[in-house]
């Protein structure tokens, strides 16, 4: 069974170090999620990553057809505020959702669907 998948932004802490010149984003994360407002976007949840990592991401929706949501761009014209943050230090794309994953350590493995990840903007 194909689980939840998530279309959204994932937080990049490469680009969140560039771009506020520091060498650890960890401390900044919550700063930039509480920046958006809540009506914004769906929910902050977590992606599974084909590196086998957790992703943060700000989720705009979710579904169980990959393909599906894959379909259209990750929209942020919801608000500015989102759109700005998008735009520095986020990574749009569709990923698992970490809890709806049976077994993490075969699910990439195993994985025969479309291909989802990081979509261009």
């Amino acid at each position: 069974m194909m689980p939840l998948f998530l279309k959204g932004f994932r937080l990049d802490f490469d680009k969140i170090c560039e771009v506020l010149e520091v060498d650890d984003a960890d401390r900044y994360v919550r700063n930039i999620i509480y920046c958006i407002p809540r009506e914004a976007y769906n929910r902050i949840g977590c992606g599974y990553g084909r590196n086998r990592k957790l992703i943060l991401m700000i989720v705009m929706e979710d579904g169980y057809d990959p393909e599906e949501l894959m379909k259209t761009p990750v929209d942020s014209s919801s608000d500015p505020t989102l759109a700005d943050i998008a735009r520095e230090v986020c990574t749009p794309g569709v990923w698992p959702c970490y809890d709806d994953i049976d077994n993490l350590e075969t699910f990439w493995d195993n994985w025969d669907g479309p291909k989802i990840g990081e979509m261009t903007a």
